[in-house]
């Protein structure tokens, strides 16, 4: 008797988690998906963050050429008595 109740109630159990298994696993995938999508975008973002890396240290040294080109013109420009036009 208690091993056919048995049998019974894991016939139940069984036929309950083959539904929710099948859920699983299509959430699974959907998973999976979005997390390739997400792998893609990181690459894509980890590049845009180096390229503004490169720009902004770009923008340094020419911030340091632009100053030091500006105190040459502005030198020269007062030793000529020219008036600079901005």
């Amino acid at each position: 008797m208690i091993d056919d109740d048995v049998k019974k109630i894991k016939d139940v159990v069984s036929g309950l988690l083959e539904p929710i298994n099948e859920k699983l696993d299509m959430h699974t995938e959907l998973l999976e998906s979005h997390s390739d999508k997400l792998d893609n975008h990181t690459e894509a973002l980890t590049s845009i963050e180096a390229t503004l890396k490169g720009y902004g240290d770009m923008y340094e040294v020419n911030k340091d050429k632009i100053g030091e080109l500006d105190e040459r013109v502005t030198g020269v420009e007062n030793k000529l008595g020219l008036t600079p036009q901005k």
